[in-house]
């Protein structure tokens, strides 16, 4: 491994812009650095940028002197997620068919959690007072019934702009994925009566069939629209410094997308993070030879988990984010308010609850001295021992013991507890609602815990994992050596994807040409906008998938064709394999014999591969299999909640482990930015990946 970053190999950098902490990893394909840094939301560039020249100056050279060298920087960030969780977009006004103007507000029946745990009706994106509705009608086989009233239009974006004050508009009418025609001409209009004004059309966005989330989908896009300064700042000052290549973006599917198709569309880039987390997971379990597993990132604010099938990460192409309902093809992702930045607190009922409220990076966590008072989670595993003060991040940050107690004593004389006591239940309780959070994913996918391995990342995520392990009667866990960062990684990583739909909305089986015939409008589509982002054609692939349902069901199936000649599918063995995924997802009994299938879109799923960070890099040193790692020292532990509940667990440094190497639980393996808890009976074998497996007792 080399200790010096190695111009003459190129390099990748990959950044993760996090609640609490902005992680980035620069490698040269023979080493890797990875540094933290805490996270700037109001102004990302500066903390992207302290994270990256901190893991510069590790490597050796000045971030100036890297930047030209780096053949790939990639992005992942929470600046359009903040957006959307704080309600902090602009205000958008809504142009709508005449007669549906209530559509988006009957549709206001979802709760969510507020901070204080009590369920609510999410934040509206879109008031109802900027809404209107236009005289134009487009039947469901794209005809125009009614035209568009052009002045009517003009007078309704007048109003909404001059006297409700919007500053960005949402166009959506009624069948316009059928002929757009209407909303095309509508945005024409608006965007040469006020050019300044964002205009968004849900039709050019996502033309399928449901104008619900057509429409909602249009008007996050146009609330989020402001959230992109901050990503182009990023941008022109990296280039400013000497990157030569394009900025990638992680979004919310899995891929990456340059500048200007973020641009277009910034709401792709909800769930960037946890997206960028889960593609490297994908690629660390076909390394590992385990292609099925489930992820829990646990980091400073959230806990997500997903799922892995054969080596590839799940995607839905519709559901809830952040409270709304809407189409967004994303990775198939479940979040709770339970990471090392989440605070304990009181109830009402005198309960110990903790999150979904979270320190963040400001003030951040009691023990980090930087002005918080409440206790969090990463308070109570300091309190516990789980945590040594002088070691967090590897010694960068020293963690303050006694402010940390003070936090957890404060919340404990609320409920009649000690601190120790206290901070023993705030680690018990969010372990409570990570395994349930778990449990859900593995149930909505019809899979069987005791046959999953979980693959654990994140600061805080080898330190619950093996615990939530324990309680669902899992394989074993996955710890990467670069867990703290592998969300940075995953940015490095993810290749250009980018996605087509047609609706088709035809019962099986669907006559051939006319599959072929939109295959070939959305292969040209697919292929035009891998062009727009710099991908070579030798460099790109291009695959079909099939949306398919029930007839008059609701929900649909997506499944991957087998082959890119769509007139040559087999139609028979695509029923048969949407069969077999409904039947593992609600059961074989709940197929009706003879139930008629409709084929409902067609989508084309563009990639273009890219210069990427390798798994390999790194992990050139090795010991024999089965060599006893070495213990490096002992530490107090509570690991059980009675008073002598403490034990002394031996302690290993992560940094000596090798591939080869081997421990038994219950100890503590401490990373450069993580550490990992190994309950007793448990047995730690070091990968050739540099991966902790942990084999757990059953």
């Amino acid at each position: 491994m080399s200790d010096v970053f190695q111009f003459d190999h190129g390099g990748c950098i990959g950044v993760d812009v996090g609640g609490t902490f902005t992680d980035a990893v620069l490698t040269d394909g023979i080493g890797v650095w990875r540094a933290k840094s805490p996270t700037t939301p109001a102004k990302i560039a500066d903390g992207v940028l302290k994270a990256v020249a901190l893991a510069a100056a590790r490597a050796g050279p000045e971030l100036d002197r890297v930047l030209p060298a780096v053949g790939r920087f990639g992005l992942g960030t929470t600046a359009v997620t903040n957006v959307l969780a704080s309600r902090a977009g602009r205000r958008v006004g809504l142009i709508t068919t005449k007669g549906f103007e209530e559509l988006v507000p009957f549709a206001r029946g979802r709760k969510v959690h507020d901070e204080d745990g009590w369920l609510t009706t999410p934040a509206e994106i879109v008031s109802r007072h900027r809404i209107i509705g236009v005289a134009e009608r487009v039947d469901r086989d794209g005809a125009v019934v009614t035209p568009l009233d052009a002045e009517e239009l003009v007078r309704a974006a007048e109003y909404l702009i001059e006297v409700q004050q919007a500053d960005a508009l949402a166009i959506s009418f009624l069948w316009s994925f059928r002929n757009p025609a209407h909303e095309e001409h509508a945005v024409a209009l608006i965007n040469e009566r006020f050019p300044a004004v964002a205009v968004v059309s849900g039709a050019a966005l996502h033309p399928a069939v449901r104008e619900y989330e057509r429409t909602t989908f249009a008007l996050l896009n146009a609330y989020v629209t402001g959230a992109f300064a901050g990503i182009e700042q990023l941008s022109s000052e990296l280039a400013d410094r000497g990157l030569a290549v394009p900025l990638l973006l992680v979004h919310s599917a899995g891929g990456s997308i340059s500048v200007n198709e973020a641009r277009r569309v910034p709401v792709g880039l909800a769930e960037s993070g946890p997206a960028a987390g889960v593609a490297a997971s994908a690629q660390l379990s076909r390394a590992e030879g385990i292609p099925d597993v489930i992820t829990c990132d646990m980091g400073g604010t959230s806990f997500d988990v997903s799922v892995i099938a054969g080596g590839q990460p799940i995607r839905r192409t519709r559901g809830e984010l952040m409270g709304v309902w809407t189409a967004l093809s994303l990775v198939d992702v479940e979040s709770i308010g339970a990471g090392g930045g989440s605070i304990g607190w009181a109830d009402a009922r005198g309960m110990l609850r903790v999150g979904p409220r979270s320190a963040g990076s400001v003030p951040g966590p009691a023990c980090y001295g930087w002005g918080g008072i409440d206790p969090t989670v990463t308070d109570a595993l300091l309190v516990l021992g789980y945590l040594a003060p002088e070691k967090f991040l590897g010694g960068d940050m020293v963690l303050d013991l006694d402010a940390a107690v003070r936090a957890c004593g404060t919340l404990g004389a609320q409920l009649g507890m000690d601190a120790y006591e206290t901070a023993w239940g705030i680690r018990q309780v969010a372990i409570a609602g990570m395994i349930t959070a778990v449990r859900s994913r593995l149930a909505a996918r019809g899979l069987d815990p005791r046959e999953q391995m979980i693959l654990s990342y994140g600061g805080c995520g080898g330190l619950f994992t093996p615990s939530i392990g324990e309680a669902i009667g899992s394989r074993g866990v996955l710890i990467p050596g670069l867990a703290s960062v592998l969300s940075a990684f995953g940015a490095a990583t993810t290749d250009v994807r980018r996605e087509r739909i047609k609706a088709v909305l035809e019962p099986m089986p669907v006559d051939p040409m006319l599959l072929e015939k939109l295959g070939q409008e959305l292969q040209a589509q697919v292929n035009a906008d891998l062009e727009a982002d710099g991908i070579e054609p030798s460099a790109r692939t291009v695959g079909f998938e099939a949306d398919l349902r029930f007839k008059r069901q609701v929900w649909e199936i997506s499944i991957p064709l087998a082959t890119q000649q769509l007139e040559r599918v087999e139609f028979g063995s695509l029923v048969d394999s949407f069969k077999d995924e409904y039947a593992k997802r609600y059961g074989r009994g709940s197929i009706v014999l003879g139930a008629p299938v409709e084929f409902v879109n067609l989508r084309a799923v563009g990639t273009g591969r890219t210069v990427q960070a390798s798994l390999e890099a790194g992990h050139t040193e090795r010991v024999e299999e089965g060599t006893r790692a070495t213990v490096a020292s002992t530490r107090l532990v509570r690991v059980e909640r009675n008073e002598g509940g403490e034990h002394a667990v031996d302690v290993y440094e992560g940094r000596d482990l090798l591939p080869g190497h081997t421990l038994e639980g219950p100890a503590l393996i401490e990373g450069i930015d993580t550490t990992v808890w190994v309950p007793a009976r448990a047995t730690v074998t070091m990968t050739a990946h540099g991966t902790y497996a942990l084999e757990l007792a059953q």
